[in-house]
């Protein structure tokens, strides 16, 4: 059955889609220890979003020789490098000896940065309303995440903001990069509701939008209790580039951010002095948190010999690691450096080439839908260079929506001149 107003996948489809992003935000983990009854459950609904023969052509190589992609050919390319740094970091791993555990330990994010090349054409297909539901079930799982930290670190989660930093937790729950795209998201739906951006009667969009703003926001204090200097920071400035166009076309908005702008301070003005002064402390502390350090002992390991340094390490190669207190580990806390230890230069161009494909298309994005992007931005910034996010599936769902989004009008003229191949690559 079509997805009502437009052209594309099965209702169960997007369901399964759906569920795998509630499934995360319920039960999941941003790190898991393994695979366990809870990943096994996201995978099968994005299954029951891509289909069995994506995957499938993907994994075989068979994706890279199609001619029907329409007009991605960015994602064929998208496809190619992937299976290059695959097989790259694979036998370089195996000539090492790395041991199979390490190796799969580091297949297995790679393949979850393939879900952009196999969701998008699928997600292409669903209709604005549809895909904006996705993107409101990634709030909700960012939110049910943040919920879950709340409940671990207790009641004195929210009355300590401002006066000391609370932990993340050793599930890590707060470093999920569907927790900042929930504060960005959730707000400027809100704001949109409220302007009267949706079709539904005027109580229900005022429910809605409070729900939405109480979520947006509930994720912005749980980043500023564990003192999240970038998430934080990042979130507020998107929201304030989104906050900017529906202020100053509706004048009571613009009434209603003075009087926040004024209140504000009033009410929380000692929790805001106090956030600030960990904020300050937590720089002075740990400055960037040994990251320039980390890329030296990157660049130290794989200076050694011309071969490391152009082609890599392989997959399931350790690194001392300085930002977690020298001992050996398997990843970096950026992307950059992480594929320039694993597989070299040679791989970094790759990943480059992968990235500006897909950042192409959420340029592509801006003018249709820049919430959207502005959700987007602050957990792929700081997934690709700041953090260890980059290797989570929910860093590779979000980018999934903004590339399928971007691709939706694209598609559906190609559909109206002969049939489309719905079932992805």
């Amino acid at each position: 059955m079509p997805a009502p107003g437009g052209v594309g996948p099965g209702r169960l489809r997007c369901a399964g889609f759906a569920g795998a992003l509630l499934i995360y935000g319920a039960a999941g983990m941003p790190a898991p220890p393994g695979i366990r009854w809870q990943e096994l459950l996201i995978f099968a609904g994005l299954l029951a979003m891509t289909g069995l023969a994506g995957p499938a052509r993907l994994v075989t190589g068979l994706a890279l020789g199609r001619r029907d992609r329409g007009p991605a050919p960015e994602l064929g390319v998208a496809s190619a490098v992937l299976m290059l740094l695959v097989w790259l970091g694979l036998v370089r791993g195996i000539w090492n000896g790395w041991t199979v555990r390490d190796m799969v330990r580091d297949i297995v994010p790679l393949g979850f940065l393939a879900l952009p090349v196999l969701l998008a054409p699928s997600l292409a297909l669903l209709s604005a309303r549809m895909r904006d539901l996705l993107a409101d079930c990634a709030g909700l799982a960012g939110v049910m995440l943040v919920l879950r930290w709340a409940h671990n670190v207790g009641p004195q989660a929210l009355a300590s903001i401002g006066t000391t930093p609370l932990g993340e937790g050793g599930d890590y729950l707060l470093n999920s990069a569907l927790v900042p795209f929930a504060a960005v998201w959730l707000v400027l739906r809100a704001i949109t509701l409220l302007d009267g951006g949706a079709a539904d009667g005027w109580p229900w969009r005022r429910l809605r939008a409070g729900l939405f703003l109480s979520g947006g926001m509930l994720c912005l204090l749980a980043m500023a209790a564990t003192v999240h200097r970038a998430g934080l920071g990042l979130s507020l400035l998107a929201l304030l580039i989104g906050l900017g166009r529906p202020l100053m076309r509706r004048p009571f908005l613009v009434l209603l951010a003075l009087a926040c702008l004024i209140l504000v301070p009033i009410l929380a003005g000692a929790p805001m002095t106090g956030m600030l002064a960990l904020a300050a402390d937590k720089t002075q502390a740990v400055g960037v948190n040994n990251r320039s350090s980390e890329i030296l002992a990157v660049l130290e390991q794989v200076w050694r010999d011309p071969v490391p340094f152009f082609i890599g390490d392989g997959w399931g190669a350790l690194v001392v690691n300085p930002a977690v207190g020298y001992w050996r580990v398997s990843y970096t806390h950026s992307a950059p450096s992480y594929f320039l230890l694993k597989v070299g230069v040679l791989g970094c161009v790759g990943i480059a080439l992968y990235a500006g494909c897909l950042a192409a298309r959420m340029g592509a994005l801006w003018k249709g839908h820049p919430y959207l992007v502005l959700a987007a931005l602050p957990p792929t910034l700081i997934g690709s260079l700041l953090h260890t996010s980059y290797k989570y599936i929910c860093f590779s769902l979000i980018v999934s929506l903004v590339v399928g989004s971007s691709y939706n009008s694209l598609y559906k003229c190609i559909q109206r001149l002969h049939s489309f191949p719905r079932d992805g690559f």
